[in-house]
């Protein structure tokens, strides 16, 4: 997949942001979709910045909850386009025009090109340029 993020160019990418688990879009509009990629197959939480159709959801002030399994996994703020950890283990992340920030980590105009995985950000750490994790759903866009 080809496409601009969040001041990034992702070139020839499976996977811009993977956020844990789960996959980060972003499309033409600056508008965020979020696919869970756990399991056997893939799941589309958020769409366009809205709760995606049959995703259990809580509104909060400044956006909504994601629920799974009566588990409040993480939170979305259409926007500022920050997507923040409830009971994952998992670094606040925002999407704006010019950069990425993950946790108090910024990408700011980077070019990642044949990669998996254009930006990973799991339990250990991030990192730019990665293989594909093993045991993800496949994402078909």
């Amino acid at each position: 997949m080809n496409l601009n993020m969040g001041g990034q160019k992702f070139n020839n990418v499976e996977i811009p942001l993977l956020w844990g688990k789960r996959a980060v879009l972003q499309d033409k509009e600056n508008k965020i979709s979020i696919i869970s990629l756990e399991g056997e197959e893939a799941v589309i939480e958020i769409l366009g910045d809205k709760p995606a159709p049959n995703i259990q959801y809580e509104l909060i002030e400044d956006g909504f909850k994601i629920i799974i399994n009566d588990n409040e996994l993480y939170s979305y703020n259409p926007g500022k386009k920050t997507i923040t950890a409830l009971s994952l283990n998992l670094p606040e992340c925002e999407i704006n025009n010019s950069n990425i920030r993950v946790g108090t980590n910024m990408f700011s105009g980077n070019m990642v090109s044949g990669f998996g995985v254009g930006i990973i950000v799991d339990e250990r750490g991030l990192g730019m340029g990665a293989p594909l994790p093993d045991g993800l759903a496949k994402l078909v866009v």
